[in-house]
């Protein structure tokens, strides 16, 4: 894994910015720093016994890995392997003892754009592990919940008129790597465990998900059949 000291204008956000510690002796941190989009992560921090920094980027995507997952994204917008132009980070995210787990975002638009994938990364090893089956590639993560035997995923599209898209909720088994997908009409911000149901959250409400059905409230607490559609800048 390839690595690099931090500069000092990242190491003043990160003093700036106070992050999780995670890993052994609570050495790791999410990187903060800014990007077009304003201060994102775009990988993991390790602060050495010696006072200095170790910088583990997060993968980037392959345009083979692009045109084998995305395929017909890549045919209908014409993109050839020196135009594909993707800035991928670190989204929502959850430790788990050694390791944090992730989903990825990236900007699908006027350009840019990118595989959908989550993983690990262990600090015992300082490797990262991603994961882009069929289900996840087309999106991005908007949330995330690390159990036991599955990792669930919130999906959505950061798209041109900086908003976001709804694509659903994935449902990711650790043992057999098989996904299972249910479609959503809203943007899951935030999963939470509630015994044996999902509450997602989302800027409209929240929903409570059990055996794949759905049933969606208000803030207030209100039941609705669905929630408005996604605004539009246009």
């Amino acid at each position: 894994m390839s690595s690099w000291n931090l500069n000092r204008t990242t190491l003043l956000l990160l003093a700036a910015v106070p992050l999780a510690a995670f890993g052994q002796a609570g050495r790791f941190q999410l990187e903060n720093s800014k990007d077009d989009f304003g201060e994102r992560s775009h990988g993991i921090v390790e602060m050495l016994p010696s006072g200095g920094t170790e910088f583990y980027p997060l993968p980037q995507s392959s345009y083979d890995e692009y045109t084998r997952l995305r395929s017909e994204e890549a045919r209908i917008n014409s993109v050839t392997a020196d135009k594909y132009n993707r800035q991928e980070v670190i989204g929502p995210s959850q430790i788990e003892s050694g390791k944090i787990w992730f989903g990825n975002n990236y900007y699908d638009g006027e350009g840019d754009t990118g595989v959908g994938a989550f993983g690990y990364f262990d600090t015992t090893t300082r490797q990262y592990t991603l994961f882009s089956p069929p289900e996840v590639a087309p999106y991005e993560v908007s949330a995330i919940l690390v159990e036991r035997d599955s990792v669930w995923l919130g999906l959505d599209t950061f798209t041109e008129d900086i908003s976001t898209v709804p694509g659903g909720l994935a449902r990711w088994n650790r043992g057999t790597h098989a996904t299972h997908f249910y479609p959503l009409e809203f943007a899951i911000t935030k999963i939470q465990r509630q015994g044996d149901l999902l509450r997602l959250e989302t800027r409209y409400g929240y929903a409570l998900f059990r055996d794949g059905v759905v049933r969606r409230f208000l803030s207030s607490g209100i039941p609705v059949v669905k929630f408005p559609p996604p605004p539009s800048h246009y």
